[in-house]
């Protein structure tokens, strides 16, 4: 028996078998079973998502012989000659290539005919929007007011071409993206049948890869099961698509914090030598990031949401550079400026910029409050705390709750002296107010708090 490729051998047969479109295949389904089907349908949507796959099912389900529950049964004779694109009253046609006047008008008077063999004469439009505009004027009609026994059925992939006027006519089903986690189900499912040793990560760069495409992630997956033969293994699949693995991923991130330009330089050249697609590397920077941001573990929010920032705007810069690779070198080095930023709410306390605390020496809970504690007195059976200023105080006394836990005994937080001198922003953090305005194109706000116990 010859070989069939991946993506055809698994070809859904059944409404139910196509991947990430159940809305749109149990409403076809139920329009089946209850014989409400309209006369024309327009599938949108992006390649290889199911679009021309659901109409030839759809073309067996209101041929079938003996339907169950508005699925095909795929054993009778008209679903097997379906199956096989020998079937006469089932006509596809390519409107790239048979886009003209002529090729529509052939339509118009073909569909006069009665079925041949089957229950409906069921016309599967592929690229319906490269149809001409004559060819849709011409097409206008028939689909107003078709034959009861002719089913016609549109895919395209660029619905925003296709006159109104020939949509008002027409159901629209827009079919979407497959979600990764369902591609890879899908690729686990195959590669179990087909007897492939596979690593789980590897079909997610698979499924990556495809960009919600099924049909691509099939193809991709037949390529690395050849390339590791029969095994689908995370390196080989990353280096075959220039997809980074996860570990690649956060090391970027990381040399990128930690402003190591040696090393971040390294790892770029690296990249660029085997092949990866910057675009990708930087799509897949920004959902780690996301994940981070999610669920913390490496990166604090503030980390997370600065290189979240970055990264954006690097997306459009790398994709349109005449060196993609520098590009995104010099974005991720962006990364390391946020070492010089420090919470906002510490900044206005202090008066003045102070820097972030340098790696490995662990933040705890109480950090931000330390920051507004002058002095700490212990006297017997209580803590006397003395705020900085009178701001400190407020904030002191509406964690005081905090405090009493932290110290575990009673706190008193001693009333701050009223400060009458004006607070002067040192030359040092006017400089790094400058370069933060610089490179992150912020805008500084300076607030003043009024002083409760002053009458000014």
């Amino acid at each position: 028996m010859a070989y069939r490729p991946i993506p055809r051998k698994y070809r859904p047969q059944r409404f139910s078998e196509v991947v990430g479109q159940e809305v749109i295949t149990e409403t076809l389904k139920n329009a089946v079973k209850e014989g409400r089907l309209s006369h024309a349908y327009i599938f949108a949507g992006p390649r290889g998502v199911g679009k021309t796959t659901t109409a030839r099912i759809l073309a067996k389900a209101v041929n079938c012989e003996e339907p169950k529950e508005g699925e095909p049964c795929n054993e009778c004779s008209q679903c097997l000659e379906i199956v096989k694109g020998s079937h006469p009253d089932v006509v596809e046609i390519d409107a790239a290539s048979n886009r003209g006047i002529d090729q529509i008008r052939e339509l118009r008077e073909s569909v006069h005919y009665l079925p041949a063999k089957g229950k409906k004469k069921v016309y599967i439009i592929d690229e319906f929007h490269m149809l001409t505009k004559e060819a849709f004027n011409a097409l206008l009609k028939t689909l107003e007011e078709p034959p009861e026994h002719v089913l016609f059925i549109l895919a395209t992939t660029e619905i925003d071409k296709i006159p109104p006027t020939i949509l008002s006519r027409c159901q629209k089903f827009v079919f979407k993206r497959v979600p990764v986690e369902l591609i890879v189900k899908s690729l686990k499912e195959i590669c179990l049948k087909e007897g492939f040793e596979f690593e789980e990560e590897a079909l997610k760069l698979i499924a990556l890869s495809s960009e919600g495409c099924m049909r691509d992630a099939e193809s991709l997956l037949e390529q690395s099961a050849a390339l590791g033969m029969g095994k689908v293994e995370v390196e080989k699949v990353s280096d075959f698509l220039g997809i980074l693995t996860g570990r690649e991923v956060k090391e970027l991130l990381s040399l990128g914090f930690k402003g190591n330009k040696e090393e971040l330089f390294k790892k770029i050249k690296e990249l660029e030598e085997r092949g990866f697609n910057p675009s990708f590397v930087v799509n897949q920077l920004i959902e780690v990031v996301e994940r981070e941001f999610l669920a913390p573990s490496t990166l604090t929010e503030e980390e997370a949401v600065a290189a979240y920032q970055i990264l954006t705007k690097a997306v459009k810069e790398v994709n349109q550079h005449p060196y993609p690779f520098t590009a995104l070198f010099f974005n991720l080095y962006k990364l390391s400026y946020f070492k010089e930023v420090k919470l906002l709410k510490d900044l206005v306390v202090k008066g003045s910029f102070t820097f972030k605390k340098e790696e490995g020496e662990k933040k705890t809970k109480n950090d931000t409050l330390d920051a507004y504690i002058k002095e700490i007195v212990r006297e017997e059976g209580r803590v006397l705390i003395v705020p900085d200023n009178k701001l400190s105080e407020q904030i002191l006394r509406s964690k005081i709750d905090e405090l009493r836990k932290k110290f575990n005994c009673n706190v008193v937080i001693k009333e701050a002296e009223r400060d009458v001198k004006k607070r002067e922003i040192s030359q040092k953090s006017k400089e790094i107010i400058d370069k933060i305005k610089d490179k992150f194109n912020a805008k500084i706000l300076y607030i003043k708090v009024k002083d409760e116990n002053s009458s000014s």
